[in-house]
């Protein structure tokens, strides 16, 4: 018998596989000199008794591994194929091989997130992670200190004060809502992603801020998924409760911002009547028949930033506690 809760030694995992410690070493850091049998009944007792390879074991075994990784968040919306997080991937990648670097991409398993990522640690020795807010979980962040892996956040969460990368989100808001009041707007509604995002929050608190500016208490906001299914189902319902807006703040881009101008359409508002306010800059808004006015983040600065800070704690130095950068407001 054995406690689960309880970390065991290379040592003990040495025993338990009846190899010396030096071949479990090597069945972890993927070298060779290990057969493929021993190597995977190696890595099943590593994770079945919550071992986890320490900062100090890793120089003990070798200097360092050259690789750092990236956790790509979860859910169609948040992948490769979403503008914000492939120009974040390409700006860090960029960082990553200017400092001679690899960049290993680790996709976690959609329902057993938690133990693909124990697995991704166990299984590729790196020297750093850059993790994304959205991805942190309290059962994560034990992980991740467990494992003494220095980690960077790209973006904030509400869970952990660590060393993150993100952007100014209720100046921002605040600055777009005001550009919608400025086109004339009064009775604005605010279109809002997943209420347990920290950044959600403050773009709703920034909505909510401008048009308490000008006398508008309690004005109308919703959450909801980034899936399609979920978000038409929901931003439907809401603006069939809500017909006379004549502004919108969406909080989210790319695919999200056009199920917000596909619903209002198909319930028949006017398209021409509303004004309508995007936190990110997704090119196809810019060829609609109607003016949209957009929020640029400096991803690329924020990639690059995230990237930046990762190696400073590699190499023992402190970077800031926080980098905020401000959005640009178009149109």
């Amino acid at each position: 018998a054995y406690n689960k809760s309880m970390k065991y030694s290379i040592k003990e995992i040495s025993r338990l596989a009846n190899v010396s410690p030096g071949t479990v070493s090597k069945a972890l850091n993927g070298k060779k000199g290990v057969s493929e049998e021993k190597r995977s009944e190696i890595i099943r007792l590593a994770g079945e008794h919550n071992y986890i390879p320490n900062a100090s074991a890793r120089a003990l075994s070798h200097q360092r591994t050259e690789t750092v990784g990236l956790i790509v968040p979860t859910g169609i919306n948040r992948s490769l194929l979403g503008v914000y997080w492939s120009e974040i991937i390409t700006a860090i990648a960029a960082e990553v091989s200017r400092q001679n670097y690899n960049l290993l991409l680790i996709v976690p398993n959609s329902e057993k997130r938690l133990e693909s990522l124990k697995q991704s640690i166990l299984r590729h020795n790196m020297d750093g992670l850059i993790v994304p807010a959205e991805e942190l979980s309290l059962p994560l962040i034990k992980l991740l200190k467990d494992s003494d892996i220095p980690f960077v956040i790209q973006g904030r969460s509400s869970l952990i004060e660590h060393y993150g990368v993100d952007v100014n989100n209720t100046s921002g808001s605040v600055a777009l809502t005001k550009r919608l009041l400025q086109e004339g707007a009064k009775n604005c509604a605010c279109v809002a992603g997943p209420e347990d995002f920290l950044y959600t929050k403050e773009r709703i608190a920034g909505f909510c801020s401008a048009m308490e500016s000008i006398g508008k208490k309690n004005p109308p906001f919703m959450c909801t998924q980034y899936s399609e299914s979920a978000a038409v189902a929901d931003i439907k319902d809401f603006f069939s409760r809500n017909k006379k807006i004549d502004g919108v703040f969406i909080t989210a881009g790319g695919e999200f911002s056009f199920y917000v101008l596909r619903v209002l359409k198909e319930l028949s508002f006017d398209m021409k009547k509303i004004s309508f306010a995007v936190f990110d800059d997704f090119a196809p808004l810019h060829f609609l028949p109607f003016p949209v006015i957009t929020g640029s983040q400096p991803i690329r600065e924020m990639g690059t930033q995230s990237a930046q800070n990762l190696f400073r704690l590699i190499n023992g130095e402190k970077p800031p506690q926080l980098s905020l950068f401000d959005i640009r407001v178009n149109g």
